[in-house]
């Protein structure tokens, strides 16, 4: 009875330290908000295309496009056009990692590894349920959120929020 009061509580204990957090903001195959655009393509290599365009109010400045396959990620900076940083990525494939996480996923293994959820909504016209979880605001002001199609991860985003 004792043994299996100890493997209880090491399994427990186990799952509670299992978890990781997002307050500070999940990192892509290491890659975090903040990085530039140097470190992304140092480790991840040329992108697939590459595009800019003037970014919208709330960032201001210019915002910078790297796509990868399945791998979109959004930087930005001031009028200088000399040091964009990573605000924003999006990954639509299962060839990622997001601190453990993959597309293909299922919503029960997301739950294990980052904890319950911050918010939640259904888009009433793709029917995707999106679980968000919110950064600590001290560290990393922003979200990341999971969309789910049948209960799998179809799509994994994390961004500032800049308005």
């Amino acid at each position: 009875m004792r043994y299996l009061l100890i493997l209880t509580t090491l399994f427990l204990a186990g799952t509670v330290f299992s978890q990781t957090s997002l307050k500070e903001g999940p990192k892509v195959n290491g890659i975090a908000l903040g990085a530039t655009r140097e470190e992304v393509v140092r480790r991840l290599g040329k992108p697939k295309s590459q595009s800019k365009r003037q970014a919208d109010e709330c960032v201001g400045g210019v915002e910078m496009t790297l796509n990868y396959p399945g791998l979109t990620f959004k930087l930005w900076d001031d009028a200088d056009q000399k040091n964009f940083t990573v605000g924003y990525f999006e990954v639509r494939s299962a060839a990622w990692n997001v601190s453990g996480a993959k597309v293909g996923n299922a919503s029960a293994a997301i739950k294990r590894r980052f904890g319950t959820r911050t918010a939640q909504e259904v888009d009433s016209q793709t029917n995707l349920l999106t679980w968000y979880y919110d950064m600590d605001e001290n560290i990393s002001p922003g979200n990341t959120s999971f969309a789910f199609r049948r209960g799998r991860v179809s799509r994994i985003a994390t961004m500032y929020l800049m308005c």
